[in-house]
């Protein structure tokens, strides 16, 4: 995935995330809204954490070929 994608879809889910996040702050406690702003938060550091970690191994990678 480059790298305008992978922040395309940072910003979705942070966006989501924030909106269902809203939801529940004002009171609305349906249960629906609780697991999707939960998937949502989830789905966002899955998408940080892997794209640090793809870039760490690409690196070394790149090292040990020198």
């Amino acid at each position: 995935m480059n790298k305008k994608m992978h922040i395309f879809l940072i910003v979705v889910l942070a966006i989501n995330t924030l909106r269902y996040g809203s939801y529940l702050l004002e009171g609305d406690t349906h249960i629906y809204y609780f697991i999707m702003f939960l998937a949502n938060l989830l789905a966002m550091l899955f998408a940080i954490f892997s794209r640090n970690r793809i870039k760490r191994e690409t690196d070394n990678a790149m090292e040990e070929s020198r």
